[in-house]
Protein backbone atom coordinates (compact mmCIF):
# COMPACT_ATOMS: atom_id res chain seq x y z
CA UNK A 1 0.00 0.00 0.00
CA UNK A 2 1.46 3.52 -0.91
CA UNK A 3 0.68 6.31 1.72
CA UNK A 4 -1.35 9.21 0.21
CA UNK A 5 0.68 12.18 2.43
CA UNK A 6 -1.51 15.38 3.52
CA UNK A 7 0.81 17.71 4.44
CA UNK A 8 0.42 19.49 7.63
CA UNK A 9 3.31 21.77 7.66
CA UNK A 10 6.25 22.63 5.32
CA UNK A 11 9.28 25.07 6.25
CA UNK A 12 12.74 25.42 5.19
CA UNK A 13 13.61 23.06 7.92
CA UNK A 14 11.04 20.50 7.33
CA UNK A 15 7.97 19.19 6.44
CA UNK A 16 5.27 17.09 8.96
CA UNK A 17 3.00 15.10 6.72
CA UNK A 18 0.25 12.65 7.65
CA UNK A 19 -0.92 9.35 5.41
CA UNK A 20 -4.58 10.03 4.85
CA UNK A 21 -5.18 5.59 4.95
CA UNK A 22 -2.85 4.21 8.08
CA UNK A 23 -2.74 7.57 10.37
CA UNK A 24 1.20 7.78 10.27
CA UNK A 25 3.15 10.43 10.38
CA UNK A 26 6.49 11.71 8.85
CA UNK A 27 8.54 14.08 10.78
CA UNK A 28 11.09 15.57 8.91
CA UNK A 29 13.82 17.99 10.34
CA UNK A 30 17.78 18.91 9.48
CA UNK A 31 18.99 15.54 8.34
CA UNK A 32 16.39 13.28 10.70
CA UNK A 33 13.02 11.59 9.32
CA UNK A 34 10.95 9.94 11.77
CA UNK A 35 7.75 7.43 11.22
CA UNK A 36 5.51 7.69 13.56
CA UNK A 37 2.17 6.09 14.60
CA UNK A 38 -0.29 8.18 15.83
CA UNK A 39 0.34 7.40 19.23
CA UNK A 40 3.96 7.62 19.07
CA UNK A 41 3.41 11.05 17.32
CA UNK A 42 1.16 12.88 20.21
CA UNK A 43 4.19 11.22 22.44
CA UNK A 44 6.80 13.36 20.14
CA UNK A 45 4.75 16.47 20.41
CA UNK A 46 4.28 16.31 24.21
CA UNK A 47 7.68 15.76 24.91
CA UNK A 48 8.55 18.50 22.31
CA UNK A 49 6.64 20.73 24.18
CA UNK A 50 7.41 20.37 27.29
CA UNK A 51 11.21 20.89 26.08
CA UNK A 52 10.00 24.13 24.21
CA UNK A 53 8.83 25.78 27.10
CA UNK A 54 11.67 25.23 29.72
CA UNK A 55 14.02 28.37 29.59
CA UNK A 56 17.62 27.69 28.22
CA UNK A 57 18.87 31.52 28.51
CA UNK A 58 21.79 30.32 30.77
CA UNK A 59 23.18 27.93 28.42
CA UNK A 60 25.19 28.40 24.83
CA UNK A 61 22.73 28.37 22.61
CA UNK A 62 24.50 27.29 19.98
CA UNK A 63 25.16 23.64 22.22
CA UNK A 64 23.33 20.39 21.10
CA UNK A 65 22.12 20.07 25.02
CA UNK A 66 18.77 18.95 24.58
CA UNK A 67 17.88 15.33 24.02
CA UNK A 68 14.33 14.62 22.45
CA UNK A 69 13.92 10.35 23.01
CA UNK A 70 12.08 8.70 19.99
CA UNK A 71 9.93 5.67 19.99
CA UNK A 72 12.92 3.46 18.81
CA UNK A 73 15.64 3.19 21.76
CA UNK A 74 18.09 3.70 19.06
CA UNK A 75 17.28 7.30 18.26
CA UNK A 76 17.05 10.20 19.80
CA UNK A 77 17.37 13.89 18.26
CA UNK A 78 19.92 15.87 20.13
CA UNK A 79 19.29 19.99 19.12
CA UNK A 80 20.11 23.66 20.32
CA UNK A 81 17.63 25.57 22.03
CA UNK A 82 16.93 27.51 18.76
CA UNK A 83 16.41 23.95 16.32
CA UNK A 84 14.00 22.64 19.38
CA UNK A 85 12.21 26.30 18.85
CA UNK A 86 11.60 25.50 15.40
CA UNK A 87 10.79 22.10 15.83
CA UNK A 88 8.17 23.12 18.39
CA UNK A 89 6.67 25.67 15.99
CA UNK A 90 6.77 23.14 13.25
CA UNK A 91 4.84 20.82 15.42
CA UNK A 92 2.38 23.81 16.45
CA UNK A 93 1.97 24.53 12.61
CA UNK A 94 0.85 20.83 11.78
CA UNK A 95 -1.39 20.61 14.93
CA UNK A 96 -3.30 23.38 13.72
CA UNK A 97 -3.19 22.62 10.36
CA UNK A 98 -4.84 19.45 11.02
CA UNK A 99 -7.43 20.41 13.34
CA UNK A 100 -8.25 23.18 10.23
CA UNK A 101 -8.59 20.46 7.97
CA UNK A 102 -10.86 18.08 10.17
CA UNK A 103 -13.06 21.08 10.20
CA UNK A 104 -13.07 21.16 6.80
CA UNK A 105 -14.33 17.62 6.36
CA UNK A 106 -17.17 18.33 8.65
CA UNK A 107 -18.84 20.38 6.45
CA UNK A 108 -18.30 18.80 2.98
Amino acid sequence: MTCDFQSLYYGEEGYVVRCRQCGHYQVAFISTMLTLNEADFFVFCKQVKYRALQSYSHVNQDSKIIMIATPSQEVQLILTPGELAMLYKALEEADSEKKAQELLCLFR
